[in-house]
């Protein structure tokens, strides 16, 4: 596993760069950054390799997708039901509108992050979905209002 001291700051102003935009080209991250292009390239190269980058993505604006509804869902595992909490979360994180799935120290022990069209269709996400999953005991539901990053 690489070791954040095995890192330099070219690496840094890098990752930093990618942070705020993934689809940057070799030659405008270089510009920025004042990085030689063909060491831009082996840098990233490098840092994908590692693993330090897993993958370039984009930022989705869910309401214009017609998701409007955020919220995140806090759930109790449920240990005596037979089921893996690991194999629970990699279930969740399949499920149609949901974007993300963590387990938790503390009282919850996993956080889940969803979308939906509407209210109702976060009702029926958590109470005919969720609470009905083997694995899960209760939940309790955060609606987001304002979302900044």
């Amino acid at each position: 596993m690489p070791n954040r001291d095995a890192l330099d700051q070219k690496d840094f102003s890098l990752i930093d760069y990618l942070r705020r935009d993934g689809r940057g080209k070799i030659g405008d991250i270089s510009k920025s950054t004042g990085i030689p292009r063909a060491t831009v390239f082996e840098r990233i190269s490098k840092l994908t390799g590692l693993g330090i980058i897993k993958n370039f993505t984009v930022s989705l604006d869910y309401e214009k997708l017609g998701l409007p509804v955020m919220a995140y869902v806090m759930l109790s595992y449920d240990s005596e039901s037979g089921v893996n909490q690991n194999t629970l979360c990699e279930s969740l994180a399949q499920m149609d509108n949901i974007i993300g799935v963590s387990i938790l120290s503390g009282e919850w022990d996993i956080i889940v992050l969803t979308v939906q069209k509407s209210i109702r269709d976060l009702s029926t996400f958590v109470l005919d979905k969720l609470r009905n999953m083997k694995g899960i005991s209760r939940t309790q539901t955060f609606t987001v209002f304002q979302s900044f990053k």
